[in-house]
């Protein structure tokens, strides 16, 4: 009998933290849509209401050999910035002070990475600060992730502090090959009472690649986390950020939880 029980309760634990596990804020893993071009419908119908979209007929669901059915984001040959080049939308979240975000994503075959771009991450403000756009008055910050030369990857971090005008590079001493797929997680936990202990860390295929706990993303009680931000295109905004083809990339089982996700 104390053998059963223990069996039991072993059951119970584990239902439990797979339940805990299958909870999220938001979620997206393109399964129930069908194959071809996104539309703003199916987006909202898949993942609940979409704030704002900019898909520039550049997403498609597709059929993929390892993960079945996923997101495909076209980069055209010459496009330049979200207007001709990549796909956008952006999902509200219920504002609070700590999120993680995991997802998976493929360079496909051929991917001309040039000099970079970006892709999705966590913000406060939607895309208001990002772009040049400083959030001196600590209202707001962005970390989406960008790809640089050679497929190197950073998060395109914008916080109080930030150096540069268009957004500080935080390495992760990373490179990304092309036709593979990689989990990339993400957990972004506020400062307090204005000082610089807000955390970042980034994940890649469980291996944890960032540990910043020193971060100074906002003023105390502004600022919240607030969005999902897909955001991905070349650039920049001049010609030598355009690729020189076609290019993809593909997405799959996008999750924001309010816990660590299990690796």
């Amino acid at each position: 009998m104390k053998k059963f029980k223990s069996i039991i309760a072993t059951l119970l634990f584990a239902s439990s933290l797979l339940s805990a596990q299958e909870k999220a804020v938001f979620e997206l893993d393109f399964k129930k849509t069908n194959t071809g071009e996104l539309t703003n419908d199916q987006l909202s119908a898949e993942g609940g209401k979409i704030r704002w979209a900019q898909l520039n007929n550049n997403a498609k669901i597709v059929d993929d050999a390892e993960r079945g059915k996923v997101l495909s984001v076209e980069y055209p040959k010459g496009s330049v910035g979200p207007q001709t080049g990549g796909s956008q939308f952006i999902k509200s979240l219920e504002p609070a002070n700590e999120y993680y975000l995991d997802y998976y994503m493929k360079f496909d075959e051929g991917f001309d990475f040039v000099s970079g771009g970006k892709l999705p991450g966590l913000t406060s403000g939607g895309s208001t600060y990002t772009g040049g756009n400083n959030p001196d008055n600590g209202e707001g910050w962005s970390a989406r992730y960008m790809w640089v030369k050679k497929g190197e990857m950073v998060v395109y971090f914008y916080y109080m502090d930030k150096v540069h005008q268009y957004g500080d590079p935080v390495k992760m001493n990373v490179f990304f090959e092309t036709g593979k797929w990689y989990r990339l997680t993400q957990r972004i936990k506020l400062n307090e009472d204005n000082l610089p202990n807000g955390i970042m860390q980034v994940w890649v295929d469980g291996q944890e690649v960032i540990n910043n706990t020193k971060i100074r993303y906002r003023l105390w009680g502004k600022g919240m986390i607030d969005t999902f931000y897909f955001s991905t295109f070349h650039g920049g905004a001049s010609k030598e950020w355009a690729p020189n083809n076609d290019s993809f990339t593909r997405f799959d089982k996008i999750r924001v939880t309010k816990t660590k996700p299990n690796f």
